[in-house]
């Protein structure tokens, strides 16, 4: 039968700092959690009470009663969906430690609270779930939290995933540190790394990231652009309007210089979470306008553009929502 629910409740999981999740998309309109295991750190799955839980809402969704977390999420569709057990999106958010100290982070922000956290390791739970059959490829594979990169096991988790089938990651990162994982995926066209630089140049990017390390990212960027040469876009180059501090057309001119200076052709766009959340209902016409000009700029180029959440809202008219 036809039900409204979603892939991320049929066959979703997300490792978050101390919880498994059916997904991460609180940030969503209607989009909240749906907690599969509270106060997880890494410890082997009772993947029997797992689908339980999963069933649970299944059950209720069919009988049309969404769950009130997901009331009014965008990734809510009508279809006819299989009632096996397994998993085919993960998403990876349990990793808070980060190799940048960027002035818009929630972590920055919140340093004192993230300091407890203590990262676990999920290569033990992947590789438990391929050898149980738990999970299959052909859905998605994201990749949050702090800077992935930087985690002791993300080479050989990404090297796990790869080896079998997964052909849908995404990774966003800042660049800093160079992954011979991710460069190798991007080779076989199965992976697509979102590097957020939010500056053209080293003195905006210093003044952001509050790191110096902006020729060492726009060096990571050509590198995985190189290995970008037979799959179209899965090197992405990321900027996140700051109004006051990067909200202007000449940084951004600079910034699409040296992404196509790198070899890159895919852009993406943001605005600032905090910022956008306080002022959306007064926001001025003016970043609308910046929006479109970076769309535009990009067309002009030849070069293809991802608008994030919060751009495409403004760019929609969907701002005061």
């Amino acid at each position: 039968m036809k039900y409204l629910s979603c892939r991320y409740i049929e066959h979703g999981m997300d490792f978050e700092h101390t919880r498994l999740e059916t997904c991460c998309f609180t940030c969503h309109s209607g989009g909240g959690r749906i907690t599969l295991k509270n106060e997880y750190k890494g410890e082997p799955i009772d993947w029997e009470a797992l689908f339980n839980k999963k069933r649970k809402y299944r059950e209720n969704h069919r009988k049309g009663n969404i769950s009130p977390n997901c009331v009014g999420c965008v990734f809510l569709e009508e279809k006819e969906w299989d009632e096996e057990d397994y998993i085919n999106f993960l998403q990876f958010n349990y990793w808070v430690l980060c190799n940048s100290k960027c002035s818009y982070c929630y972590e920055v922000q919140n340093k004192k609270i993230f300091e407890k956290i203590k990262p676990y390791n999920s290569v033990p739970i992947i590789k438990d779930m391929i050898e149980k059959k738990i999970l299959r490829p052909g859905g998605e594979v994201s990749f949050g939290g702090g800077e992935p990169t930087i985690a002791p096991e993300f080479e050989e988790l990404i090297k796990l995933l790869t080896a079998n089938g997964f052909k849908n990651m995404r990774i966003h990162s800042s660049g800093i540190k160079f992954s011979p994982a991710i460069e190798d995926a991007i080779r076989k066209g199965v992976l697509n790394v979102v590097i957020s630089i939010d500056a053209g140049c080293e003195k905006t990017y210093k003044k952001i990231k509050r790191v110096n390390a902006y020729k060492k990212v726009l060096e990571n960027m050509k590198r995985y652009a190189e290995a970008n040469m037979d799959y179209c876009g899965l090197m992405t180059s990321k900027y996140i309007i700051i109004p006051n501090v990067n909200d202007n057309r000449k940084e951004i001119d600079m910034w699409i210089d040296s992404v196509l200076q790198s070899g890159g052709n895919w852009l993406a766009l943001d605005i600032e979470d905090v910022w956008y959340k306080t002022n959306r209902s007064t926001i001025s016409s003016y970043y609308l306008h910046l929006v479109e000009y970076v769309i535009n700029r990009a067309e002009a180029l030849n070069m293809k553009i991802e608008l994030y959440d919060r751009a495409r809202g403004l760019k929609e008219g969907k701002n005061q929502l």
